[in-house]
């Protein structure tokens, strides 16, 4: 066990924990104040508080898009499975976030043409296939939300916990959605973009400085001497012989359990973003000119990530586990704290000591309420529109939707907090919990895709595909966690292969069920119908909020008349949309090519890494971190420099004598 007098003490975590959460509550209250009063933005209207007035511009989306990809798991993970699995697990880490970013820049541009005053991914859902369709997915899409959010404070939870000298589990995973609670119930999405742009900005910083002081440190002696202690510890036989890699080595990318990890984490990872409305809302609220543009920009970014951290603490933790400036030494890492992510701790400690861990901290609290905070609009999204209204009161006006979203918000952040408890107590860590979730939000994926891009999926292949999915992944993890392993525990049903299999049942069963009864006898669904229902989920303003949902909406280009219908006020907004489409569908196929054909693959051979092409990949992570750190956080405020020169003429009264112009 690690030494804890070492580490940060527990008034650490109980300070970021409560006052790092109740600046950014206090933080988003003047923010959202500032822009009712000088950008006309009221977050007591719905279509503020659920899509933010559908005006978002590129560099908010993008880092929006980035922070909410920014997992606590995604900080601790990459450390955890090069220590298990060798270098080439950073890259395939980065290889299962890219794609489902830039899948979802796809759907969300279609999703902006067929369904323009769209709120959720179910409201499509519910026109299309009616009600029996809309409460199925209702259910795996609000699965997919409690799998989210608990495996990320799972994660998050247990981190923080290690770091604060033993700061209790359950008083982390309880105070995690303090902060997030208040800044999410008061600012809505809006507050979520304008918090993870805030969050971005910091972890960017502290991650850039941590990784850069570390391969700095004397204890690395910069790329080319962590590539040397590596090669002569392998050399020595100091080092594990890792089973699948090619010699067992840590420098080579021919690593099976790296390359099955990238699956298993790919495949989960295109339920997280496909069944999280969260993700579609983001594109519904970005201008129509942002949406793909933010989404590919954050799509071609998170590799920053995961690559150099994955080299350079991963690997360091691997040099240094046997010096006496580990924490755990001279003992090694128990599988526990290794499935936990603690590795990252411990190293981080090694190198840079106590102010680095400080900063580390921070980071793993940015990241989990950074994500969490999606979640919460996510869900509350559901519970208010998808729920209340289609089935307890279909006229709920604005103020009562937003009533039962602040609800909404509440009780899901203690509802999530509750059942990663249960999961620590089950025995249940982040590895396991990781690997696992792909069977329980993956079946729903490739209908849905379906239900926005192919017009012949019929009603009775999107209800029963995904129940055969579930069934079916469910059935084939237990069953060869059993076969492989002579048992079904939590230890058998963690391993790699059950969780692959599982997994990849539980993804393409049903895309192939679907097709199968699609076409036996096919729908012919017209998408006009589907547009020209939107009207139907408009909320009409009731004078409740100081923004009225019949103001002009910069993204769909539509505005709404007296009578509710929708009308374009700008002709060239199907031709500006068909581009997107193009270029979201070319960046797609382009990424999925790039990062699991034509770059991975032709590493997949018998050979060790050199020191220069070592030292070439982990220059290119640092450069890839740095270039996140200059667009994420300079460009948004080059965007949004209008909007803050308006609120700062207006807070300083500076065009107070101007006269207006036309």
């Amino acid at each position: 066990m690690s030494k804890a007098s070492d580490l940060l003490p527990q008034s650490a975590g109980y300070g970021v924990l409560v006052g790092v959460g109740a600046f950014f509550a206090l933080f988003i209250i003047i923010a959202t104040k500032l822009a009712k009063k000088h950008l006309n933005e009221d977050a007591q209207s719905t279509e503020m508080f659920m899509v933010a007035n559908r005006s978002v511009g590129i560099g908010l989306t993008a880092s929006c898009v980035y922070s909410s990809w920014t997992w606590a798991t995604e900080i601790l993970w990459p450390v955890t499975m090069v220590y298990l699995y060798g270098v080439q697990a950073a890259f395939w880490f980065g290889a299962g976030l890219a794609i489902q970013i830039t899948l979802m820049s796809l759907l969300g541009i279609e999703a902006k043409k067929k369904i323009p005053a769209g709120h959720t991914s179910l409201e499509i859902v519910q026109l299309r296939y009616g009600r029996t369709g809309h409460i199925l997915y209702t259910i795996l899409c609000l699965i997919n939300n409690i799998v989210s959010a608990s495996s990320m404070i799972l994660g998050a939870a247990g981190a923080i916990s290690a770091l604060c000298n033993g700061l209790h589990i359950v008083a982390s995973t309880l105070l995690i959605p303090f902060g997030v609670l208040l800044y999410t119930a008061v600012g809505g999405l809006k507050s979520t973009f304008l918090t993870d742009y805030v969050h971005s900005l910091i972890l960017l910083i502290i991650m850039t400085y941590i990784l850069t002081a570390s391969i700095q440190s004397e204890h690395i002696g910069g790329i080319s001497g962590l590539y040397d202690k590596l090669v002569t510890k392998e050399n020595a036989g100091e080092l594990r012989y890792i089973e699948g890699n090619y010699k067992g080595s840590f420098l080579t990318g021919k690593s099976q359990g790296a390359l099955f990890f990238g699956l298993i984490h790919s495949i989960g990872d295109m339920g997280l973003t496909v069944m999280d409305s969260s993700f579609w809302q983001k594109s519904f609220s970005a201008d129509v000119k942002a949406s793909v543009p933010g989404y590919l920009i954050a799509g071609g970014l998170i590799y920053a990530n995961v690559w150099a951290l994955g080299m350079v603490i991963g690997l360091g933790n691997v040099v240094l586990e046997d010096s006496p400036i580990f924490p755990t030494y001279p003992n090694k890492m128990t599988a526990f704290e290794v499935n936990s992510g603690f590795g990252l701790i411990y190293t981080i400690k090694a190198l840079l000591g106590n102010g680095a861990l400080g900063g580390l901290l921070l980071v793993l609290y940015l990241s989990v309420t950074s994500t969490f905070s999606a979640q919460l609009i996510s869900v509350s999204s559901i519970i208010s529109f998808d729920i209340y209204r289609t089935y307890i009161k279909p006229n709920a006006n604005n103020k009562q939707l937003i009533n039962v979203s602040h609800l909404g918000v509440v009780f899901f952040g203690f509802f999530a907090a509750g059942f990663s408890i249960m999961l620590h107590y089950a025995g249940v860590d982040m590895t396991w919990f990781g690997y696992f979730y792909a069977m329980l939000n993956c079946p729903g994926v490739i209908p849905m895709i379906f239900s926005i891009t192919w017009k012949h999926q019929t009603k009775t292949a999107f209800i029963v595909s995904p129940i055969l999915g579930i069934i079916g992944g469910l059935a084939v993890w237990l069953g060869t966690a059993n076969a492989l392993y002579g048992e079904v525990s939590i230890k058998s049903t963690g391993q790699q292969l059950p969780c692959l299999y599982g997994g990849l049942t539980a993804l393409f069963v049903p895309g192939i069920s679907t097709i199968i009864i699609s076409l036996i006898k096919p729908a012919n669904y017209d998408w006009n119908q589907m547009k020209s229902q939107s009207e139907l989920i408009i909320v009409q303003d009731d004078g409740s909020s100081d923004n009225s949902i019949k103001e002009k909406s910069s993204t769909t280009n539509q505005t709404t008349t007296e009578s509710g219908d929708l009308e374009s006020i700008d002709p060239n907004t199907d031709k500006i949309i068909e581009k997107y489409r193009k270029i979201a569908l070319f960046a797609t196929i382009f990424v999925l090519l790039i990062t699991w054909v034509v770059w991975p693959l032709p590493l997949y051979r018998d050979y060790i890494w050199s020191a220069s092409f070592f030292k070439g990949n982990a220059v290119v992570g640092f450069i890839w971190l740095y270039l996140a750190l200059l667009v994420i956080g300079v460009f948004p405020l080059w965007d949004g420099r209008h909007a803050l020169t308006k609120v700062f003429r207006g807070v300083f009264k500076l065009n107070k004598d101007r006269v207006p112009t036309e």
